[in-house]
C-alpha cells in the first residue's frame, strides 16, 4: 500500500502513525499465520466483532478465532487506511486464491474494519462490515 492511501488527523500524529502501523502489521501477520506476532499487537482484553460469528473477548478467543479462518490461499488486500486518534478505519478486500470446484478463483470480499487503540498503540477492538448489494431490485448497470 503507497504511502499516498494513508490519510490520519490527529492531536497526536505520531501516536496514531504508530498505530496505523500496528493495525497494518496485524493484517501482514495474520496473512503469514504467525498469531504470536498478531497477539503481539493486540491487548489481552482484545474484542472482536465479526457478522455471522459470536463476538470474541479476550486475546485467547480472538486468536482462537483468527486461527480456525487462518490458511495460506487467504489475504487482505487493503485499499485505504483512514485514522483519527484511537480510530482506526481499514477498506479492501478478503481474497482467496484458492480455485473452486469449477476451476474459478474467487474475487474475494470487500469489508471495512474499524479498529479502537489503546493507549498504547494496541488494537483494542475490531469490528468488521462486510459489503452486501442493497436488498431489492438493482437498477441497470449503465444508469
Amino acid at each position: 500500500m503507497t504511502s499516498d492511501r494513508i490519510r490520519t488527523s490527529s492531536a497526536h500524529p505520531a501516536m496514531t502513525a504508530a498505530g496505523v502501523n500496528h493495525v497494518l502489521l496485524t493484517y501482514h501477520y495474520l496473512d503469514i499465520g504467525d498469531m504470536d506476532g498478531y497477539a503481539s499487537f493486540t491487548e489481552t482484553d482484545v474484542t472482536l466483532d465479526h457478522p455471522g460469528a459470536p463476538l470474541r473477548r479476550g486475546r485467547e478467543a480472538v486468536l482462537r478465532a483468527h486461527t480456525a479462518q487462518a490458511s495460506p490461499l487467504r489475504r487482505h488486500e487493503l485499499d485505504t487506511v483512514i485514522a483519527d486518534g484511537e480510530t482506526i478505519v481499514a477498506l479492501g478486500r478478503v481474497v482467496h486464491s484458492a480455485p473452486d470446484a469449477a476451476g474459478r478463483t474467487p474475487a474475494g470480499t470487500d469489508f471495512a474494519d474499524v479498529f479502537t487503540l489503546s493507549g498504547q498503540t494496541l488494537v483494542r477492538a475490531c469490528r468488521r462490515y462486510y459489503y452486501a448489494p442493497p436488498p431489492g431490485p438493482q437498477p441497470p448497470s449503465g444508469s
